[in-house]
Protein backbone atom coordinates (compact mmCIF):
# COMPACT_ATOMS: atom_id res chain seq x y z
CA UNK A 1 0.00 0.00 0.00
CA UNK A 2 1.15 3.52 -0.80
CA UNK A 3 0.75 6.00 2.08
CA UNK A 4 0.53 9.80 1.80
CA UNK A 5 2.71 10.71 4.78
CA UNK A 6 5.68 9.56 6.82
CA UNK A 7 3.85 8.84 10.08
CA UNK A 8 1.35 6.40 8.54
CA UNK A 9 4.22 4.73 6.72
CA UNK A 10 6.24 4.38 9.92
CA UNK A 11 3.22 3.04 11.82
CA UNK A 12 2.61 0.32 9.24
CA UNK A 13 6.26 -0.74 9.24
CA UNK A 14 6.17 -0.94 13.03
CA UNK A 15 2.98 -3.02 12.93
CA UNK A 16 4.51 -5.38 10.37
CA UNK A 17 7.54 -5.91 12.61
CA UNK A 18 5.28 -6.60 15.60
CA UNK A 19 3.60 -9.32 13.48
CA UNK A 20 6.95 -11.04 12.89
CA UNK A 21 7.85 -9.50 9.53
CA UNK A 22 11.48 -9.04 10.55
CA UNK A 23 13.21 -9.31 7.17
CA UNK A 24 13.11 -6.57 4.58
CA UNK A 25 14.40 -5.05 1.41
CA UNK A 26 13.84 -1.42 0.44
CA UNK A 27 14.34 1.09 -2.32
CA UNK A 28 13.20 4.26 -4.03
CA UNK A 29 11.23 4.59 -7.25
CA UNK A 30 8.54 6.86 -8.72
CA UNK A 31 4.74 6.52 -8.78
CA UNK A 32 4.51 4.43 -11.99
CA UNK A 33 7.42 2.31 -10.78
CA UNK A 34 5.69 1.65 -7.47
CA UNK A 35 2.52 0.58 -9.28
CA UNK A 36 4.54 -1.93 -11.30
CA UNK A 37 6.33 -3.09 -8.16
CA UNK A 38 2.99 -3.57 -6.35
CA UNK A 39 1.66 -5.82 -9.12
CA UNK A 40 4.88 -7.80 -9.43
CA UNK A 41 5.17 -8.44 -5.69
CA UNK A 42 1.46 -9.29 -5.42
CA UNK A 43 1.78 -11.91 -8.16
CA UNK A 44 5.07 -13.38 -6.97
CA UNK A 45 4.90 -13.04 -3.18
CA UNK A 46 1.22 -12.64 -2.32
CA UNK A 47 1.62 -9.21 -0.75
CA UNK A 48 -2.05 -8.37 -1.41
CA UNK A 49 -3.46 -11.50 0.24
CA UNK A 50 -5.80 -11.08 3.20
CA UNK A 51 -4.44 -11.01 6.73
CA UNK A 52 -6.16 -14.31 7.50
CA UNK A 53 -4.60 -16.06 4.49
CA UNK A 54 -1.15 -14.76 5.39
CA UNK A 55 -1.61 -15.97 8.96
CA UNK A 56 -2.54 -19.47 7.76
CA UNK A 57 0.52 -19.56 5.50
CA UNK A 58 2.80 -18.55 8.37
CA UNK A 59 1.34 -21.35 10.50
CA UNK A 60 2.21 -23.74 7.66
CA UNK A 61 5.81 -22.51 7.66
CA UNK A 62 5.55 -20.24 4.64
CA UNK A 63 6.91 -16.71 4.56
CA UNK A 64 4.33 -13.93 4.21
CA UNK A 65 5.12 -10.56 2.68
CA UNK A 66 3.71 -7.03 2.75
CA UNK A 67 4.67 -3.96 0.75
CA UNK A 68 4.45 -0.39 2.03
CA UNK A 69 5.44 2.82 0.30
CA UNK A 70 5.33 6.52 1.14
CA UNK A 71 4.75 9.36 -1.29
CA UNK A 72 7.60 11.88 -1.08
CA UNK A 73 7.65 15.56 -2.00
CA UNK A 74 10.76 15.13 -4.15
CA UNK A 75 10.51 14.22 -7.83
CA UNK A 76 12.49 11.79 -9.94
CA UNK A 77 14.35 12.75 -13.11
CA UNK A 78 11.19 12.19 -15.19
CA UNK A 79 9.18 14.65 -13.07
CA UNK A 80 7.20 11.98 -11.23
CA UNK A 81 6.82 12.07 -7.44
CA UNK A 82 9.31 9.80 -5.72
CA UNK A 83 8.28 6.87 -3.53
CA UNK A 84 10.24 5.12 -0.79
CA UNK A 85 9.15 1.49 -0.43
CA UNK A 86 9.81 -1.38 1.96
CA UNK A 87 9.01 -5.06 1.39
CA UNK A 88 8.72 -6.87 4.74
CA UNK A 89 8.88 -10.64 5.05
CA UNK A 90 8.23 -13.07 7.90
CA UNK A 91 10.42 -16.13 8.63
CA UNK A 92 9.59 -19.18 6.52
CA UNK A 93 10.12 -20.71 3.13
CA UNK A 94 8.95 -19.25 -0.15
CA UNK A 95 9.93 -17.64 -3.42
CA UNK A 96 10.60 -14.28 -1.77
CA UNK A 97 13.39 -15.67 0.41
CA UNK A 98 15.21 -16.97 -2.68
CA UNK A 99 14.70 -14.02 -4.99
CA UNK A 100 15.23 -11.05 -2.68
CA UNK A 101 18.35 -10.04 -0.78
CA UNK A 102 16.70 -9.60 2.59
CA UNK A 103 18.13 -7.78 5.58
CA UNK A 104 17.26 -8.46 9.22
CA UNK A 105 15.56 -5.74 11.26
CA UNK A 106 17.10 -7.25 14.39
CA UNK A 107 20.65 -6.71 13.15
CA UNK A 108 22.03 -3.35 14.42
CA UNK A 109 24.04 -3.09 11.20
CA UNK A 110 20.94 -3.17 8.98
CA UNK A 111 18.25 -1.34 10.93
CA UNK A 112 15.35 0.10 8.99
CA UNK A 113 15.41 3.89 8.77
CA UNK A 114 12.60 6.40 8.33
CA UNK A 115 12.47 8.20 4.94
CA UNK A 116 14.38 11.21 6.34
CA UNK A 117 16.87 8.90 8.11
CA UNK A 118 16.20 10.57 11.47
CA UNK A 119 14.59 7.53 13.10
CA UNK A 120 15.31 3.80 13.25
CA UNK A 121 13.03 0.85 14.02
CA UNK A 122 14.33 -1.15 17.00
CA UNK A 123 13.22 -3.80 19.47
CA UNK A 124 14.07 -2.74 23.03
CA UNK A 125 13.23 -6.06 24.68
CA UNK A 126 9.59 -5.08 25.07
CA UNK A 127 8.35 -4.53 21.54
CA UNK A 128 9.15 -2.71 18.31
CA UNK A 129 9.21 1.07 18.23
CA UNK A 130 10.91 3.97 16.48
CA UNK A 131 13.65 6.01 18.10
CA UNK A 132 16.00 8.81 17.10
CA UNK A 133 19.17 7.50 15.52
CA UNK A 134 22.39 7.93 17.48
CA UNK A 135 23.48 10.58 15.00
CA UNK A 136 20.36 12.70 15.46
CA UNK A 137 20.31 12.19 19.24
CA UNK A 138 23.93 13.34 19.52
CA UNK A 139 23.21 16.33 17.28
CA UNK A 140 20.52 17.36 19.72
CA UNK A 141 22.93 16.96 22.65
CA UNK A 142 25.56 19.08 20.91
CA UNK A 143 22.98 21.77 20.17
CA UNK A 144 21.78 21.73 23.80
CA UNK A 145 25.29 22.25 25.18
CA UNK A 146 26.12 24.88 22.56
CA UNK A 147 22.99 26.93 23.25
CA UNK A 148 23.21 26.69 27.04
CA UNK A 149 26.89 27.69 27.07
CA UNK A 150 26.72 30.42 24.44
CA UNK A 151 28.42 33.69 25.33
CA UNK A 152 26.37 36.71 26.33
CA UNK A 153 26.93 38.51 23.03
CA UNK A 154 25.55 35.53 21.07
CA UNK A 155 22.30 35.17 23.02
CA UNK A 156 19.09 36.33 21.35
CA UNK A 157 16.02 37.26 23.37
CA UNK A 158 12.41 37.20 22.23
CA UNK A 159 9.15 37.88 23.99
CA UNK A 160 6.50 35.16 24.19
CA UNK A 161 3.20 36.07 25.84
CA UNK A 162 4.87 39.00 27.56
CA UNK A 163 7.75 36.91 28.97
CA UNK A 164 11.37 37.20 27.86
CA UNK A 165 12.75 33.93 26.44
CA UNK A 166 15.93 32.75 24.75
CA UNK A 167 15.19 32.49 21.02
CA UNK A 168 17.54 29.58 20.24
CA UNK A 169 16.37 27.52 23.22
CA UNK A 170 12.71 27.99 22.27
CA UNK A 171 13.40 26.98 18.66
CA UNK A 172 15.15 23.87 19.97
CA UNK A 173 12.22 23.02 22.27
CA UNK A 174 9.81 23.51 19.35
CA UNK A 175 11.85 21.03 17.33
CA UNK A 176 12.03 18.46 20.11
CA UNK A 177 8.29 18.60 20.76
CA UNK A 178 7.53 18.22 17.05
CA UNK A 179 9.21 14.80 16.90
CA UNK A 180 6.77 11.94 16.22
CA UNK A 181 5.60 10.60 19.58
CA UNK A 182 6.52 6.95 19.27
CA UNK A 183 7.27 5.34 22.62
CA UNK A 184 11.06 5.34 22.38
CA UNK A 185 11.18 8.80 20.78
CA UNK A 186 9.13 10.16 23.68
CA UNK A 187 11.61 8.67 26.13
CA UNK A 188 14.54 10.23 24.27
CA UNK A 189 12.88 13.65 24.06
CA UNK A 190 12.24 13.52 27.81
CA UNK A 191 15.93 12.86 28.44
CA UNK A 192 17.02 15.63 26.07
CA UNK A 193 14.71 18.20 27.65
CA UNK A 194 15.95 17.19 31.11
CA UNK A 195 19.54 17.65 29.88
CA UNK A 196 18.68 21.10 28.53
CA UNK A 197 17.12 22.14 31.84
CA UNK A 198 20.15 20.89 33.81
CA UNK A 199 22.55 22.79 31.56
CA UNK A 200 20.37 25.88 31.75
CA UNK A 201 20.30 25.84 35.53
CA UNK A 202 24.06 25.29 35.68
CA UNK A 203 25.19 27.77 33.02
CA UNK A 204 22.57 30.48 32.80
CA UNK A 205 21.85 33.14 35.44
CA UNK A 206 18.60 32.84 37.39
CA UNK A 207 17.95 36.51 36.60
CA UNK A 208 18.00 35.90 32.84
CA UNK A 209 15.43 34.36 30.48
CA UNK A 210 14.22 30.94 31.60
CA UNK A 211 12.98 28.02 29.53
CA UNK A 212 9.27 27.88 28.83
CA UNK A 213 7.24 25.04 30.31
CA UNK A 214 5.97 22.55 27.75
CA UNK A 215 3.34 19.83 27.82
CA UNK A 216 4.66 16.31 27.40
CA UNK A 217 5.18 14.94 23.91
CA UNK A 218 1.94 13.17 23.05
CA UNK A 219 1.84 9.64 21.75
CA UNK A 220 1.35 9.25 18.03
CA UNK A 221 -2.31 8.36 17.62
CA UNK A 222 -3.23 5.53 15.31
CA UNK A 223 -3.84 6.86 11.81
CA UNK A 224 -6.19 4.88 9.55
CA UNK A 225 -5.11 3.96 6.06
CA UNK A 226 -5.40 6.62 3.35
CA UNK A 227 -4.32 4.76 0.23
CA UNK A 228 -2.75 6.81 -2.53
CA UNK A 229 -4.08 6.04 -6.01
CA UNK A 230 -2.67 7.77 -9.09
CA UNK A 231 -0.69 10.02 -6.77
CA UNK A 232 -3.65 11.26 -4.68
CA UNK A 233 -5.66 10.12 -1.68
CA UNK A 234 -9.44 9.91 -1.92
CA UNK A 235 -9.79 13.18 0.02
CA UNK A 236 -7.33 14.90 -2.31
CA UNK A 237 -9.18 13.68 -5.39
CA UNK A 238 -12.43 14.95 -3.90
CA UNK A 239 -10.90 18.35 -3.17
CA UNK A 240 -9.50 18.56 -6.71
CA UNK A 241 -12.86 17.59 -8.18
CA UNK A 242 -14.75 20.23 -6.19
CA UNK A 243 -12.21 22.90 -7.11
CA UNK A 244 -12.99 22.24 -10.78
CA UNK A 245 -16.74 21.86 -10.24
CA UNK A 246 -17.54 24.19 -7.30
CA UNK A 247 -21.27 23.83 -7.87
CA UNK A 248 -21.08 20.25 -6.59
CA UNK A 249 -22.31 20.00 -3.03
CA UNK A 250 -19.98 18.74 -0.29
CA UNK A 251 -21.79 15.41 -0.14
CA UNK A 252 -20.91 14.49 -3.72
CA UNK A 253 -19.64 10.91 -3.90
CA UNK A 254 -16.51 10.40 -5.93
CA UNK A 255 -15.46 6.89 -6.84
CA UNK A 256 -11.93 5.66 -6.25
CA UNK A 257 -11.53 5.20 -9.98
CA UNK A 258 -12.02 8.93 -10.70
Amino acid sequence: MLHPDKIRFMQRLQQAAVHQHVFYTAGRTDLPGFDRLTKRFADAYGTELSRQTKHKRRLAGEASSCLHGVRLTTRSDNGQLSVDWVLLVSPGFGLVTHREQLQDLRDPRSRLMSPDERHELVHDGKTWSWRLTHRIYNQYLDRIHRIASSSTDRRRQIEINGVSRDADAEILLDRLYSEPGFRLVRRQVGKLVAELRRDWKRLRPASGPQLSERAFLAYVRFLPDQPVTNGLTRAERREAFLSVFPEQIASTTISDSY
